[in-house]
């Protein structure tokens, strides 16, 4: 038997599918949109305490705390294997209780199924498995369940902060879009922008007099949707595509507070470009949208500005599809499995993008997920497919302990 036969049998004697489902559905019965992360961390902290793996709480402030565990030598490089607690808030259109964790047909339904409590439940069974099998010699392995994802990847920047993905051998984030059929090495970035206009008040019913500053904003966005955005023939977006840039509208307000018949003084535009790997900076994209709103000649006087807050600055990466990181990866699923996954770019930013960025390190994303119409990550009847569970914390505890050796 080889070696991936070996860590096979190891992971089928040491994982049950059963144990992996369990904890999914306790960890979707507790609320944690985000900012509200308390609860499920305690239960993580408490779960991981009880497996005997000594969990750290570490405070974000304003969310609840993340929850690290490690297992091996303290001084050796760490893979880590991260993941997030938080969730959205409930939408519209749900037939199933969103914390009930309903499994109907072959599918666990609930808010976090997908995104993404059956992965962290996977990861949290892979470590266990980690640990009670033994960490190879010199080796480190590295949990960590974070909180505000969803809303600016809060729990990521507390940790980037006090250096827990320094020296890294790289992250594996559980977050499957695609299922196990897939590993997303790559994400494209994401760049916000404001526009202020201000125009010229008058009676509506003498528009020459006043400048609209609501009727340029128009202008402004068709010129925006104008734009030419660059794509890849070499990189695969997460649906199986080409991947490509977008750029898209996210709000537009004006017009004068009182209802008066009054031309629109002032208008608001907010909107994000989604480069891809290679794009230009966000700077340089900030020239070229300068030059196409000044083609316009608006009358009204317009503020352009590059969103550089905390959750603004999302900047896209690509990890190399022949490192040892994916290579391994993707040979462990395809053990785990039978098929080897395709290797695809995710669409959305994440927490991914700012451990690559800032902790300069390779980064990619597997775990439970599902394709085509089964795609319902921030939507209404949220479920995942039972049967990936257990595969996904075989495949992880198979990549770390390779990984490791």
């Amino acid at each position: 038997m080889d070696d991936l036969g070996k860590l096979l049998k190891i992971a089928n004697e040491t994982i049950e599918d059963k144990e992996v489902v369990a904890l999914s559905r306790e960890l979707i019965a507790i609320q944690s949109q985000s900012k509200s992360e308390h609860k499920i961390a305690g239960h993580i902290f408490r779960k991981l305490d009880k497996w005997g793996l000594r969990p750290k709480n570490i405070p974000v402030k304003g969310y609840g705390p993340d929850i690290v565990a490690e297992v091996g030598d303290l001084r050796a490089q760490p893979l880590i294997l991260s993941g997030h607690m938080d969730t959205v808030e409930v939408m519209e259109g749900w037939k199933h209780d969103p914390y009930g964790g309903k499994i109907e047909n072959g599918m666990l339904y609930g808010l976090g199924s997908l995104d993404m409590k059956s992965g962290l439940a996977a990861m949290m069974v892979a470590l266990r498995a980690v640990f009670e099998t033994g960490v190879p010699r010199s080796s480190r392995i590295v949990f960590q369940a974070v909180t505000g994802e969803e809303d600016n990847s809060a729990g990521v920047r507390a940790l980037l902060a006090r250096g827990a993905f320094r020296r890294a051998k790289g992250v594996i984030v559980g977050e499957g879009f695609g299922g196990l059929a897939a590993i997303t090495h790559g994400r494209r970035g994401g760049f916000y922008w404001e526009v202020n206009l201000k125009g010229k008040a008058s009676h509506g019913a003498s528009p020459h007099l006043g400048i609209n500053s609501v009727s340029e904003g128009a202008r402004i966005i068709c010129a925006l949707d104008s734009m030419k955005l660059s794509s890849s023939p070499y990189l695969l977006a997460d649906d199986s595509t080409p991947l490509r840039e977008d750029q898209t509208i996210l709000k537009i307000s004006g017009g004068m507070e009182m209802k008066s018949l009054s031309v629109p003084d002032k208008c608001y535009i907010k909107f994000i470009r989604c480069p891809i790997p290679g794009s230009p900076t966000p700077q340089d994209v900030t020239a070229e949208i300068k030059r196409t709103i000044t083609a316009l000649k608006l009358r009204s006087k317009v503020k352009l500005k590059l969103e550089t807050g905390p959750g603004d600055l999302f900047h896209p990466f690509v990890t190399p599809t022949n490192s040892k990181l994916v290579r391994t990866a993707s040979e462990c699923i395809a053990e785990v499995t039978g098929r080897r996954p395709k290797l695809v770019i995710g669409r959305s930013e994440a927490d991914d993008n700012l451990i690559a960025r800032e902790g300069n390190l390779q980064v990619i994303d597997f775990g439970p997920g599902e394709t085509g119409t089964l795609v319902k990550y921030h939507q209404a009847e949220e479920a995942v497919h039972v049967d990936q569970l257990g595969d996904a914390a075989r495949a992880y505890f198979m990549t770390a302990m390779r990984l490791c050796r």
